[in-house]
């Protein structure tokens, strides 16, 4: 009966503009819209101003607990375009603040409402149920479109990776101004990842959103196709046949091959970075013109009141800036330094690692996520350079900053693991270092080819001399590690190839009776934004958050 009514919602807002689901700023009880309450105090912590938590759909009827999504609108919004942004994760992972960093920080400064839900995760399989839940999220924004004062006939579907698959079935019934596909799975029949292998073909079949006959997007429905050319996961010729079908059926489809990028767009590098005007003017095109709100980059010229601050320049000479969160309080606080990964190549202040910012803030800790230089355009020492340069900053700037300089913790991921890791090192006034799923041995990695870690960070091929070597070494936190180091520790799943590294690695802390402790996630892929969703996996936050505590309390010698 529920669903039956959110349908009828979803119907009477194409019809009547929402005449059925709205009253002023009322929700009329026979739509059972829930109230706009945002359950989260700081918002989402990516961008400012964030109504954060909002539940748009109540546990039961298949669901564990209330789905909930975050919304942001402009503050002098006046009947604003919405874009409905949908994570992804392979149908089985991620939330409404993994994968999708970058673009919900695209989408505030180019000057959109949007709304980034959750929705359930039941793999391929129970795909139904997933794009049902997309569907109830634009039911929650329609009878809310008064309060939230966006125009609910200007909402916009944005899905990426499966979170795509998702929202052009949804299209289907919702019909929204505007579809933006990036990195979509279309002919799931031709393709084979872990995500889709184990399920029956029919099953495939139906969910597919190719080939050609089995295109489920009314022609009414302008679509935005972004893709990865160099797409290993879902080819890209995928992308341009699904287009081509759409426009043969009457429709509008603009399709984007971004060249040389790969499946997921966050890992795309700055080179490939063009796709973000284009995609801006097309939503500009297609949902309405909105006034751009840019974060521009400013300089710290006095103390930060609590809260979310964007863009502090840290290192002018190069023009690398941080996201800020300062606590409620006296403080001094303890200031956390985040280091987002991305392979040394990719990533930004609110890439990957964006799943932590909720955690610490609510600690009460400060937290400084900071962009650093990526490659091609610098070697590793740059970046390592960069990083200290943040440090530094932090130190000079901590009475401005609310923090105590003696208790800094750095954090780093992938490939800021092995940044922070070797920072423990060098830096031995750090309280606590916390690396994750890291590469510890540059070594391992070498091969004569140009896309090899060390030839991408260091300019070294195989096969190695003894001065290629002992570079490699000298950034390897395996061989750099003493027992005086920062205190570390280390957080990894098993499901991954890095496990057996930081299994060395810890085994080599050991030994030298360096301070430092492990925290194993059975089973968990890479990156923190694969374990979203996950409760097995995503205990590590508390894990952190109290080791961090002791680390912090009485000084390095209490985390020994």
């Amino acid at each position: 009966m529920r669903r039956l009514i959110v349908l009828s919602c979803i119907l009477a807002s194409v019809v009547s503009g929402l005449a059925a689901c709205t009253s002023g700023s009322q929700v009329t009880p026979a739509t059972e819209c829930l109230p706009l309450t945002p359950t989260l105090q700081h918002g989402n912590l990516i961008v400012p101003g964030v109504l954060g938590g909002v539940a748009y759909a109540r546990a039961g009827e298949g669901r564990p607990e209330p789905l909930l999504m975050d919304l942001y609108t402009p503050p002098d919004a006046d009947g604003a375009p919405m874009v409905v942004v949908v994570h992804g994760g392979s149908w089985t992972t991620g939330s409404r603040v993994a994968h999708i960093g970058q673009l919900l920080e695209l989408l505030t400064e180019a000057g959109f409402a949007w709304a980034a839900i959750d929705y359930r995760l039941n793999g391929l399989a129970g795909w139904q149920e997933a794009v049902a839940d997309v569907q109830e999220a634009v039911a929650f924004v329609r009878c809310h479109a008064a309060s939230l004062r966006i125009d609910p006939a200007r909402i916009v579907l944005a899905g990426e990776d499966a979170g795509a698959h998702l929202a052009a079935h949804a299209a289907a019934a919702v019909r929204p101004r505007g579809l933006v596909l990036i990195g979509a799975p279309y002919d799931l029949t031709a393709i084979d990842t872990e995500a889709t292998r184990d399920v029956d073909p029919a099953v495939r079949r139906r969910a597919s959103l190719g080939p050609a006959d089995h295109v489920p997007i009314g022609s009414d429905v302008p679509v935005y196709v972004l893709h990865g050319g160099a797409d290993r996961e879902v080819p890209a010729s995928q992308a341009d046949s699904f287009c081509t079908a759409v426009q043969r059926a009457g429709g509008r489809c603009d399709l984007d091959i971004v060249d040389g990028a790969s499946h997921r767009f966050e890992n795309w590098w700055p080179s490939q970075w063009g796709y973000k005007d284009r995609l801006i003017r097309w939503l500009r095109e297609t949902a309405g013109p909105v006034t751009p709100r840019p974060f521009a980059p400013v300089a710290l010229d006095g103390a930060l009141a609590p809260g979310l601050h964007k863009r502090i320049v840290f290192d002018p000479g190069h023009g690398l800036t941080l996201d800020a969160f300062v606590p409620e309080g006296d403080g001094p606080h303890v200031p956390v330094i985040l280091v987002h990964g991305g392979g040394w190549e990719a990533g930004d202040r609110v890439t990957y690692i964006t799943p932590l910012f909720r955690p610490l803030a609510e600690a009460g800790f400060a937290w400084f996520s900071i962009d650093y230089r990526l490659t091609p355009s610098v070697r590793h020492e740059a970046q390592m350079e960069d990083l200290r340069t943040a440090i530094a900053f932090v130190r000079r700037h901590a009475g401005l900053l609310n923090v105590d300089p003696d208790r800094i913790v750095l954090v780093g991921e992938s490939a800021s693991g092995q940044m922070v890791a070797l920072a423990a090192v060098e830096d031995q006034a750090l309280a606590g270092v916390v690396s994750f799923y890291a590469v510890y041995d540059f070594e391992g990695f070498a091969a004569d080819s140009p896309r090899a870690i060390p030839a991408r960070l260091f300019g070294i091929r195989a096969p190695l001399s003894d001065r290629d070597r002992a570079t490699l070494r000298r950034y390897s936190p395996l061989h750099r590690a003493t027992r005086e180091q920062a205190p570390v520790l280390l957080v990894n799943g098993t499901g991954e190839s890095l496990w057996a590294q930081a299994q060395t690695y810890a085994a080599r802390l050991a030994s030298l009776g360096a301070a430092h402790d492990l925290v194993v996630l059975e089973g968990a892929p890479h990156g923190m934004e694969n374990w979203e969703g996950h409760p097995e996996w995503t205990h590590y936050t508390s894990r952190v958050i109290d080791w961090i505590r002791q680390a912090t309390r009485d000084g390095r010698k209490s985390a020994r």
